[in-house]
């Protein structure tokens, strides 16, 4: 090989020191949990929402298995709003005093789509919404009969079996607002 002396000393594991101990409650460890459970806190607020103020029925209904959001919750002002109701049950959803058509409901097939193409003509005749006809939400948006939300929503949805018909409807009402 080479006649050169190499200057690198071997390595002597003997010469690593452990760190020096640390105090079990020092300010960056206590900033650290502060901020977890501010974040933790923040976090379940946000997801169960504000208190019912009053304008709202609950979270508790027999025909409802999905409040979107909850009453008395806040939302942003292109959020979704509506229910999702139990299996066999219909319903449509008034804003504001404003009813919404049923053709601008989420998860409605509009004629001219190709997703409208591909339905059967008894899936046609049930309308708009022949495969989801439990979900009553709504989001807004350009052209539709609510472009975007602002300020205090009262929500309206009228429900009822679908084997009964609209003429057996029973409604809920709910307020909710905007950030």
């Amino acid at each position: 090989m080479s006649d050169v002396p190499t200057t690198d000393a071997p390595f002597d594991p003997s010469l690593i020191r452990d760190p020096p101990p640390q105090p079990l409650f020092s300010v960056r460890r206590l900033v650290i949990v502060a901020l977890l459970v501010g974040g933790f806190a923040f976090l379940l607020y946000s997801c169960h929402g504000a208190p019912d103020s009053g304008g709202g029925t609950g979270c508790s209904n027999a025909a409802v298995a999905a409040w979107d959001p909850c009453p008395g919750s806040r939302i942003l002002r292109q959020a979704q709003v509506g229910v999702e109701l139990r299996p066999g049950y219909d319903g449509r959803i008034a804003i504001n005093g404003i009813q919404i058509p049923e053709d601008q409901m989420e998860g409605a097939i509009v004629p001219g789509t190709d997703a409208y193409s591909q339905l059967t003509p008894d899936e046609r005749a049930l309308g708009p919404r022949p495969n989801n006809k439990n979900l009553v939400k709504f989001q807004p948006g350009k052209g539709k009969a609510i472009e975007t939300f602002n300020g205090q929503l009262s929500i309206s949805i009228t429900y009822w079996l679908e084997k009964d018909g609209p003429s057996a409807a029973d409604s809920i009402s709910y307020t909710v607002f905007t950030l």
